[in-house]
C-alpha cells in the first residue's frame, strides 16, 4: 500500500468520527464553501495544529512514533500532506 494512503488511514482512525454537521451549517455557509472544501481545511488545519503543538518540526520527526526512521518518514508524509491539501492537489468528501 502507498504511504501516503497508510497516512490518510492512520489519520481517518484518529481525527474521525468528527461530528461536522454543526461546524459546517455556522462556519461553511458564512464562507460560501461545500460540506468537502470545509472538510478538506478542517484537516489541513488540524496538521498544522499538530505540527504547531508537538514542535515535530524542530527535530523533523513526528512526535507520535517513537522508532526514528518511522518518525522521520511520517514527518515528511505529514508536510507533503500539508502541502497537497494546500494545493488543492488532494481533497476530501465525505462517504455516506
Amino acid at each position: 500500500m502507498d504511504r501516503k494512503y497508510k497516512f490518510i488511514r492512520r489519520i481517518k482512525k484518529q481525527l474521525f468520527p468528527y461530528k461536522s454537521e454543526r461546524d459546517i451549517a455556522s462556519e461553511g455557509e458564512k464562507w460560501e464553501v461545500s460540506d468537502d472544501e470545509y472538510l478538506t481545511s478542517w484537516i489541513r488545519m488540524m496538521l498544522i495544529k499538530c505540527h504547531k503543538h508537538t514542535r515535530c518540526g524542530e527535530k523533523q520527526m513526528c512526535e507520535y512514533f517513537s522508532y526514528s526512521d518511522i518518525a522521520r518518514e511520517n514527518y515528511r508524509i505529514c508536510k507533503e500532506m500539508i502541502l497537497m491539501l494546500e494545493s488543492g492537489k488532494v481533497k476530501c468528501h465525505f462517504e455516506e
